[in-house]
């Protein structure tokens, strides 16, 4: 059966999800019209809730198994730049706060779920639909709703990859840490301790502990970043505190567990001199080459586009790992738009990737439910 993606539809969506500013944790309004949205499309979404004001939906196609879940979160980052909460579209790319990250991957599963329920497609199974919030912040959004019970065979979060298949890609752990010193007259350092110093040393010793660990084949190596150094309030006076943040990523076959109790560890030499706080913890994914899902995958991408990618290797975290995880199910990441554009000043996606992942989500339903 052959299906038709309104490609209209999918600009037009696409639009009004970027003029909806959300970013995380203010996601209220931006659900509230996605679940209009799904009515409209003759849908019957189900609120599930992780805060006052703030749920993830779930809309079903079909019923019976198995349960294909097609995930995407409606958060982003803070406006920077050009990008901010407003859509424009310039030589068949739209940009805008969201454009790519995530909100393409939304607009292109609508356009699916559109298409197979004009089609009139009968499917032996259910495609379900979870469209999810606080990925950018504590990530509890599909871990919330795997807490309260959901279940699904197999899963695709859409992401940017650039339509590649996402197979495994990195874990991580936030970490806000103080170091504390001695101030005294800048003119004199040797008689006080310098905070900042201290921080840095701190920092190198810790990217060693954590990053002693091999790289994985597609993934690359495990790594910390410092992301935030805050400090001092004038050159002439040795700082007694020292506030910062790190990002330290793992890769497959590790967990948060153990590198938890590593870390821990080594902010035990440091004690009395300095303190940390974990601020997100997640774990990698890893599903294998031959798994049905990825096999599957790979069918639907070359029905669509005469070529069936393989799995590859991401540095960023997504959603996928909390199917993995919550359910032991194989997931993967496949999605419109690159990862070089999240976050970024001036975020776009090309439209023609969302009419491509359009056309996956939908083959990759009928081939798998129908």
């Amino acid at each position: 059966m052959s299906l038709r993606i309104d490609d209209e539809y999918a600009v037009s969506l696409l639009t009004k999800l970027v003029n909806i500013p959300s970013a995380y944790p203010e996601e209220e309004e931006i659900m509230v019209f996605i679940e209009e949205e799904f009515e409209r499309l003759g849908l019957t979404p189900k609120r599930i809730p992780i805060a006052p004001g703030r749920f993830n939906l779930l809309a079903s196609i079909g019923d019976g198994s198995p349960v294909l879940c097609l995930n995407a979160h409606a958060d982003t980052v803070q406006a920077s730049g050009r990008s901010v909460a407003w859509a424009r579209v310039e030589d068949d790319r739209l940009y805008g706060l969201g454009s790519m990250d995530d909100k393409a991957s939304i607009t292109a599963i609508l356009a699916a779920a559109k298409a197979l329920l004009e089609s009139g497609a009968r499917l032996k199974g259910r495609l379900d639909i979870i469209i999810s919030v606080d990925e950018e912040g504590l990530a509890l959004g599909v871990k919330t709703a795997i807490e309260k019970g959901y279940k699904c065979d197999m899963a695709i979060t859409g992401e940017g990859t650039d339509l590649e298949i996402v197979r495994a890609h990195c874990g991580l752990i936030f970490l806000d840490i103080v170091t504390h010193g001695k101030s005294i007259h800048g003119s004199m350092p040797w008689e006080g301790i310098n905070a900042i110093d201290r921080m840095y040393e701190l920092v190198a010793g810790l990217r060693a502990a954590v990053t002693d660990y091999a790289a994985h084949h597609i993934v690359g190596p495990p790594s910390l970043n410092l992301g935030i150094v805050n400090g001092g309030d004038r050159p002439n006076r040795v700082p007694d505190k020292c506030e910062a943040a790190v990002d330290i990523r793992l890769v497959p076959p590790m967990t948060v567990e153990p590198m938890l109790e590593r870390i821990a560890d080594y902010f035990a030499i440091w004690e009395g001199k300095a303190e940390y706080t974990v601020t997100k913890q997640v774990s990698p994914l890893d599903t294998p080459q031959n798994s049905l899902l990825i096999k599957s995958l790979r069918g639907a991408c070359e029905a669509v586009n005469g070529t069936a990618p393989e799995g590859v290797g991401w540095r960023g975290w997504t959603e996928a790992q909390s199917f993995q995880s919550g359910l032991g199910i194989d997931s993967v990441v496949f999605g419109p738009g690159s990862l070089k554009e999240a976050h970024s000043g001036n975020e776009f996606v090309e439209l023609e990737q969302i009419r491509l992942a359009a056309r996956v989500y939908a083959q990759m339903a009928m081939d798998v439910l129908a």
